[in-house]
């Protein structure tokens, strides 16, 4: 499938929620809605730990088989083809009959401006994106069911979160 060249301007909303992981290493999860831009989709980054270089991706799942195919060819990610249901307090994704995860998300109101760096660490090579958002935090309730590959990590739960709206995300080539 092909995919536009890097880099992606992606615009939308994004929740991420830190979680410590079964192992009780800081890991998480990220949901976003990408509305304009280089490409339109939804994706869900599961993060498995952290390292000195970032966090570390154990899944990701998308929406567009051009997003899925870039990500692969471009960044070295791995990601995945599945469903979303996305709407500004819940948020599931399913792969086939499979739920991955279901989040439940109370915003608070408010905002405050935030530039995020976000490295991403394969075997493309190193890439260091931004993104520009204007956070508030969130209470987000993670069900997560057994049958999902994710599973194992224990980030079912509730945890405290950032929410994001106006959200402007650069990723570059990896260098």
């Amino acid at each position: 499938m092909p995919h536009p060249p890097a880099p992606w301007q992606l615009n939308g909303e994004l929740v991420i929620v830190p979680a410590f992981t079964a192992g009780r290493q800081v890991g998480g999860v990220m949901l976003a809605d990408y509305t304009s831009g280089t490409l339109v989709y939804r994706e869900l980054i599961v993060f498995s730990h952290a390292t000195t270089k970032g966090m570390v991706v154990s899944h990701i799942y998308v929406d567009d088989p051009q997003s899925m195919s870039g990500g692969h060819e471009i960044w070295g990610l791995p990601k995945e083809l599945a469903t979303f249901t996305y709407e500004r307090s819940s948020f599931t994704a399913r792969q086939g009959d499979t739920t991955l995860l279901q989040a439940k998300v109370r915003r608070r109101p408010g905002f405050l401006p935030i530039v995020i760096p976000t490295p991403i660490t394969s075997s493309a090579g190193q890439t260091i994106g931004r993104a520009r958002i204007k956070a508030a935090p969130a209470l987000v309730e993670l069900q997560i069911p057994a049958t999902s590959p994710f599973a194992y990590l224990g980030l079912a739960g509730r945890h405290v979160a950032l929410a994001g709206d106006d959200l402007r995300l650069h990723m570059p080539p990896p260098s």
